[in-house]
């Protein structure tokens, strides 16, 4: 299950400038650019059918890119966010491009094309820094994340966790300075500062889990989830998704009490705010009573439970995770039978 659901920017962009895609406006003057960029725009809206803004064009065009990002239309947001692309280039709004890159990026991450992702990344912390961002800055920080995520992907354990050190120990620099006793006083720069942490924490848990070192994943996510529950809450996605997580864990670990104390949690506060994870959750209480496999008969209506859930909701994945639980029950029974 995808534990990035942190609550920070909605593009999934690094936020470069924190007023983006607001910039500052560099056309110079330059009215031979408008014309060609009216050109460019109004030949995208009609093959997208689609009616020409009324705001400024390079502003409209990058919005349009980042909806179709969000609705999972990669291809269409690749074309679109190009087509601002040429338009921030025209203008010679250098802020823009930075901007559109980092965006591409992140849609390029999400597709899971992971070597153009791993080069937008790495040109985009390029043109920040020689800008004068710091090197530590948090979107410097969630950029090297990526990338170190990119890295554990590949098997690049050196470069991996040498990206997760650098991500873990700046931010746990910044964190000394900040009073966690009352997130509802935290602003933005705090809030963003720990849930980086967090995330930077929960991905190098799962990394560890890759690598069979289950104690340290353990570790890593109630880390995260100490974080994460004081600063989005109990009931937010992410610290379910965390709780999911540290079941998990412990159940391959053979902490079945621990697993079921998590898992139960999970379903608990699911039940509570509707969560659109609840029928993974019954899919992974389903899962450790397998795993266990001393109560095979709960496990088959944990199973039916979440297939059923699955369907009402529509999460294919767990559908599919729930399936595969029958399967193996029915498996089992087979095979006790002979």
């Amino acid at each position: 299950m995808n534990s990035i659901a942190y609550k920070r920017s909605s593009s999934g962009s690094t936020r470069l400038g924190h007023n983006a895609p607001y910039f500052h406006n560099s056309q110079r003057g330059n009215k031979h650019a408008m014309n060609r960029t009216a050109f460019v725009l109004g030949g995208i809206m009609a093959f997208l059918g689609l009616e020409e803004p009324k705001e400024d064009p390079l502003i409209y065009t990058i919005k349009l890119g980042i909806l179709s990002q969000q609705r999972k239309e990669y291809k269409k947001a690749e074309s679109i966010l190009h087509a601002a692309l040429k338009i921030a280039q025209e203008q010679m709004n250098e802020d823009a491009e930075t901007y559109i890159y980092d965006i591409l990026a992140n849609v390029a991450f999400q597709k899971g094309d992971h070597s153009k992702a791993e080069k937008l990344f790495l040109e985009v912390m390029r043109r920040a820094i020689s800008k004068g961002m710091a090197h530590d800055d948090n979107a410097v920080v969630e950029m090297s994340l990526k990338l170190a995520q990119i890295y554990s992907l590949r098997n690049d354990t050196f470069k991996a966790e040498e990206g997760f050190r650098f991500c873990t120990d700046a931010q746990k620099k910044k964190m000394v300075a900040i009073d966690m006793s009352d997130a509802s006083v935290l602003n933005d720069y705090e809030q963003d500062t720990l849930l980086l942490w967090a995330m930077s924490m929960d991905a190098l848990g799962k990394h560890h889990m890759k690598h069979d070192r289950l104690k340290e994943a353990r570790s890593c996510f109630e880390e995260a989830l100490n974080v994460c529950e004081k600063v989005n809450g109990k009931l937010h996605e992410q610290t379910l998704v965390l709780l999911n997580d540290i079941a998990t864990v412990s159940a391959h670990l053979g902490n079945f009490s621990s697993a079921y104390e998590f898992i139960g949690e999970a379903i608990r506060r699911g039940k509570d705010s509707d969560s659109s994870d609840l029928p993974a959750f019954y899919c992974n209480l389903g899962a450790v009573l397998l795993r266990e496999g001393h109560d095979l008969e709960r496990a088959s209506e944990v199973c039916q439970r979440a297939l059923r859930l699955a369907k009402k909701m529509k999460h294919a994945e767990a559908q599919k995770d729930a399936e595969g639980c029958l399967n193996e029950l029915k498996h089992r029974k087979i095979n006790a039978g002979r």
